[in-house]
């Protein structure tokens, strides 16, 4: 409300003394619109008369703006309603959300176990939730991952930290988790009749295996990777001979990307 709190004020309110809220204001809350007057501390005004920027802000930093109008009017008065989306609740997993929150809020590294695997050195990132599953997006050897929450059994902090990475943030924003994935991922495709002998010839897919041959001589098969994105770029070299049946967000993004590519023909 722009109150001004003077130090003499928080001092007895607190009893604390004078060092102890130069050091909480200076290292605690250094990241807080909070600026020092010379009647005391108050919010930056620009927090006050900027509402609706800081909303469109914070609902852009969650991955929510999509949800709404680029022009929706923010006001004190709420005229939308989310109920009951689909997600998994964080309630479930107990201590493991506050962990793991607290680690990215503090740039503290972790090892973590993850559906029995154990992996040290993890720089965790965002809590993302992803199609109502979350996931821990964090990176291991520099290279993003997706951890699921519901695999993870053990967290241990250490007491290094990392410096995070704009790229990365920027990935996290951009990738879809399932595409992300630690565990092996596994691509479903069918192979037309015209080029079905080259894949039998070779392993042109990474850990191609052949599932079987259909009646019209094409071919069921399938492909495990670590990262979903990384066999884009050859199952696109084979189009339109070759359908990705599953997963369905491989086989959509193909999609978006040929007509991105017919609509860059047009102009």
């Amino acid at each position: 409300m722009g109150e001004v709190l003077p130090p003499e004020q928080l001092e007895s309110d607190y009893q604390v003394s004078e060092k102890t809220l130069r050091r909480d204001f200076n290292e605690r809350l250094v990241n807080a619109p909070i600026i020092r007057t010379n009647e005391g501390y108050r919010l930056d005004p620009a927090t006050r008369t900027s509402g609706n920027q800081n909303h469109q802000k914070l609902l852009h930093d969650i991955g929510l703006s999509a949800l709404l109008p680029k022009q929706y009017p923010f006001n004190e008065q709420a005229t939308v309603l989310f109920k009951n989306p689909r997600s998994e609740l964080p309630e479930q997993y107990g201590s493991l959300f506050k962990v793991l929150a607290e680690a990215i809020s503090n740039h503290g590294i972790i090892d973590l176990t993850h559906d029995g695997k154990l992996t040290e050195q993890v720089h965790p990132y965002r809590l993302v939730n992803d199609r109502g599953i979350w996931y821990l997006a964090a990176t291991h050897s520099g290279q993003l991952y997706s951890y699921r929450l519901a695999k993870i059994s053990q967290v241990h902090r250490q007491e290094d930290k990392y410096t995070p990475s704009r790229k990365v943030h920027e990935e996290i924003h951009r990738q879809g988790m399932e595409w992300l994935t630690a565990d092996n991922a596994e691509v479903l495709v069918q192979v037309d009749q015209e080029i079905a002998s080259r894949f039998l010839e070779a392993s042109i897919l990474p850990n191609q295996q052949l599932l079987k041959e259909l009646s019209d001589g094409s071919l069921l098969i399938s492909s495990r990777v670590s990262r979903l994105s990384d066999i884009l770029p050859l199952l696109k070299s084979w189009m339109p001979q070759l359908e990705v049946l599953s997963p369905a967000s491989l086989k959509l993004e193909l999609i978006r990307e040929l007509y991105a590519s017919l609509d860059r023909c047009k102009l």
